[in-house]
């Protein structure tokens, strides 16, 4: 028989109901502001009596209680229906709540569908479900009806004590992880009756010099030690295929999903451009790609990479996954910057900083910035002056205009020269 006792424990009180009447322990605290000792346990009862012998061992006690208040808030009318009609247990637990993990394996089955999503976003989507569900678990957070506003205001906080790169996680980063658990919330509400609540309202990271992804570019000396080595690096194994895309993302600002995608159907030679996210080779239908889409205006160095063909020539070898979720070319390629940085002594050589020192050096030349902005395709010309509208004065003793000699004829001579009096073997 259920009974309703008070507990005291750590100088509080406790109202807890208590059933063993069905052959196991149920309990579960009350709140009697909401309604009587005597309604709860008349609620209980009816739960209770409702379910089938197999029901009553294999519900929780968390989902008994809401079924009992669910109950206690429905109208005497509502409830004289459901008696008169013979509601089984099993109805209501067909609309109880799913659990969070539930949920989250249900959306990224959904996601994952052939052909409704890239590769890449698959990848990303569960690498942000799988530190959204760390997050969860840490906390026991396992019901989403437990969960709080107050829960997901600590994630920033808990994001950058758990970066598994020991770095502060970008604000980029951590908001976009938390637009995919608005996502998942929506994806709950919609198909697994979850409650619609409003528990990431308010909650973002804003951009500090701290939490944002500093732009660097490699300095004029940096950039023609890289060249240099991959050219001898090239010349010893006998391969250009990196040499070449390294100077084509500094000829024409690529970024890594950019030259992963290349394509010689991108070339329009009869048109002398380089059309970046040709829609009949990307399949591509992301905005942050629509964006990029962009027509470039092809050097003489873009024509001799074109001709020369190794930029088409992918090493051979299996190309393994990135760790953090980048395109294959960006994973595979990251290995032999590693060994550039060693034998340089140039601290962080990576694949993206060629596309930040295409757009510096342009504007160091003296290039328009919508100029540059339409180049590198961004939507928003504000987004290349806040990223990149800075100059090297540091290029030349001469200052301002020392620096626009310095860097014009470092574009001349990737632009134009670079190939003038060298051929590889």
């Amino acid at each position: 028989m259920a009974r309703i006792y008070k507990i005291k424990a750590k100088n509080k009180n406790y109202i807890r109901l208590r059933d063993t009447a069905s052959g196991r322990w149920i309990q579960y605290l009350v709140d009697l502001k909401q309604a009587t000792a005597k309604q709860w346990l008349a609620a209980h009862s009816s739960v209770m009596q409702a379910m089938t012998p197999a029901e009553r061992q294999s519900a929780s006690n968390s989902l008994i209680k809401r079924l009992a208040q669910e109950w206690l808030n429905s109208s005497k009318e509502v409830k004289a229906e459901v008696k008169a009609a013979g509601l089984k247990i099993s109805h209501l637990l067909t609309n109880a709540e799913a659990k969070i993990d539930t949920v989250f394996e249900s959306y990224l089955s959904d996601f994952s569908q052939p052909g409704i999503n890239s590769p890449t976003a698959i990848e990303r989507s569960r690498r942000q479900c799988g530190v959204l569900l760390a997050f969860l678990n840490e906390i026991k957070i396992n019901e989403y009806s437990k969960a709080q506003r107050e829960t997901f205001a600590k994630y920033p906080e808990w994001r950058n004590l758990h970066n598994r790169y020991h770095a502060i996680a970008s604000a980029n980063t951590v908001n976009q992880e938390l637009n995919r658990m608005a996502a998942i919330i929506r994806f709950g509400v919609k198909y697994h009756n979850w409650r619609e609540r409003y528990l990431l309202d308010g909650i973002r990271v804003k951009p500090t010099l701290q939490n944002t992804k500093s732009i660097r570019p490699f300095s004029i000396s940096e950039t023609k030690t890289i060249l240099e080595w991959l050219r001898k690096h090239s010349e010893n194994i006998g391969g250009w295929h990196l040499h070449d895309m390294i100077l084509l993302a500094l000829c024409a600002g690529l970024e890594a999903k950019a030259l992963d995608k290349l394509s010689k159907d991108w070339f329009k030679i009869d048109l002398g451009i380089l059309r970046v996210y040709d829609k009949l080779v990307s399949g591509v239908i992301d905005a942050k790609t629509q964006n990029r889409a962009r027509d470039i205006p092809m050097c003489t160095t873009i024509r001799k990479l074109y001709e020369r063909g190794y930029i088409f020539k992918r090493d051979s070898r299996t190309r393994h996954k990135s760790v953090k979720g980048g395109t294959e070319f960006r994973a595979w390629s990251g290995t032999l910057l590693e060994k550039a940085e060693k034998d340089t002594s140039i601290k962080d050589i990576n694949l993206h900083r060629f596309r930040h020192t295409c757009a510096t050096m342009r504007l160091s030349a003296g290039w328009q910035l919508i100029r540059v902005s339409r180049m590198l395709g961004h939507s928003n010309v504000n987004t290349t002056a806040q990223h990149y509208a800075e100059y090297d004065l540091s290029a030349s003793a001469e200052g301002f205009e020392g620096m626009l000699k310095a860097y014009s004829e470092l574009v001349k001579w990737i632009d134009e020269d670079y190939f003038a009096n060298y051929r590889p073997i």
